[in-house]
């Protein structure tokens, strides 16, 4: 998109990221940490040019709110800032202190034929969803890796997709052939046309893959809204009957193509491929089980050997490094100083004299040495941190997921 040109076709006001960056500006941190809006101020982000207009859109997301379970009070606090006509326009002189939630209900039903409302929507709905993650499961998506902002999104997927397959049923969609189409439908309107078969088509899938299992997090978190959006859509406007519920979905599908057009240029279609999400599933598994083991336990159950009772004689030059990543592997994190491992080591591998005598020159022993080597030689081809098995962390090492599927395949019994 040339923003330039947009620019000198529409006021500031419009420009995709002043917008955005207005909204959050227009934010005030409340006592308890959160963020509260003034309606009065998304009046004007919304571009509604009369109050009464706008109040009414207040008053629909009340009712929404209220039918959505919450208590109305918890959300839009009425609040008089002075007496008489209120500086920024409009009679009676009065406002809404909004939290997050309420903010999105506005956005929600403010008028879609305004531009700037579906910018206001994604907004919200995003910034809702990750506050949602934080208050729900202490989860700061910001600090996730890509890996794990796809297993979270997928997940939410997964349930966000049993939600909405309840609404389409009570809207009509009945038979698994009729939820068929109607999920067709929604892939339709985001993917430019393309059903479930053609993207899988066109990104060179397998015949059977599941298209959001190779989803990354961007992609995924486009669909996750499509999903949610939907769901709202086909409850809040009581929309009945299986053809009404599918144009529904595509409608809300095309939306999100049209903000992704806007917001970034890229198509759904065209953002990577990723490794299926299941692999990295079962990697995590796997490394979750591995931690919660006892350090002890753990060390016995992935290898007869080596145990503290028993060190075991190895070449050193050539096997230091799977007992380093061995040792690393039973850390709560993963993580472990050189020192520490110069420490831990000879526990676990017998270290003959020659090894262990003081090189003079260097006030160092022939062992200690090759364990710091695995650090200062790590550009190295054959080094464990240049394969990918280590990363070199300061003052030490950190074992990678390739280090722990290293670690459970050599050392098993």
């Amino acid at each position: 998109m040339d923003i330039d040109k947009f620019d000198s076709e529409k006021n500031e006001m419009s420009s995709i990221e002043s917008l955005l960056d207005q909204f959050e500006q227009a934010g005030h941190e409340a006592p308890n940490g959160d963020k509260i809006w003034f309606a009065r101020d998304l009046q004007t982000l919304l571009g509604y040019q009369k109050w009464d207009k706008f109040e009414q859109v207040i008053e629909r997301a009340k009712t929404a709110c209220a039918t959505a379970g919450h208590p109305i009070e918890n959300h839009f606090q009425e609040v008089f800032p002075q007496a008489g006509k209120n500086p920024k326009g409009g009679r009676p002189s009065k406002d809404f202190e909004l939290d997050r939630y309420a903010s999105y209900l506005i956005a929600q039903n403010a008028s879609s034929s305004l531009r700037q409302v579906a910018f206001a929507q994604t907004y919200f709905a995003i910034q809702t969803r990750r506050q949602e993650l934080a208050d729900q499961d202490g989860v700061d998506f910001d600090t996730l890796s890509e890996n794990q902002k796809r297993l979270y999104l997928r997940n939410q997927v997964v349930a966000e997709n049993k939600r909405l397959a309840s609404a389409a049923k009570a809207a009509g969609v009945q038979t698994g052939q009729d939820f068929g189409k109607f999920q067709n439908k929604g892939y339709q309107g985001l993917y430019g046309g393309r059903g479930v078969g053609e993207i899988r088509q066109y990104k060179s899938l397998p015949g059977k893959a599941n298209i959001l299992d190779h989803m990354g997090s961007t992609e995924l978190a486009a669909n996750l809204f499509r999903i949610t959006q939907t769901e709202e859509k086909l409850r809040s406007k009581n929309i009945i009957g299986k053809e009404h519920a599918c144009n529904a979905h595509y409608e809300v599908g095309r939306k999100v193509r049209e903000t992704m057009k806007e917001l970034s240029g890229i198509m759904p279609e065209d953002l990577p491929v990723a490794e299926s999400v299941k692999k990295i599933a079962a990697a995590e598994r796997k490394q979750q089980r591995m931690r919660a083991i006892p350090a002890p336990a753990r060390i016995e159950q992935s290898s007869v050997s080596p145990k503290e009772a028993g060190p075991v004689e190895i070449d050193l030059t050539k096997d230091l490094w799977k007992y380093a990543l061995l040792i690393m592997s039973v850390r709560p994190d993963g993580v472990i100083t050189t020192s520490e491992l110069i420490d831990a080591i000879p526990k676990f591998v017998k270290l003959s004299d020659d090894h262990t005598a003081t090189n003079e020159s260097r006030k160092d022993s022939k062992f200690s040495q090759s364990v710091r080597n695995l650090k200062s030689h790590k550009t190295s081809k054959s080094n464990f941190i240049y394969q990918g098995y280590a990363e070199d962390v300061k003052g030490g090492f950190k074992i990678t997921d390739k280090g722990i599927e290293f670690v459970w395949s050599y050392f098993k019994e």
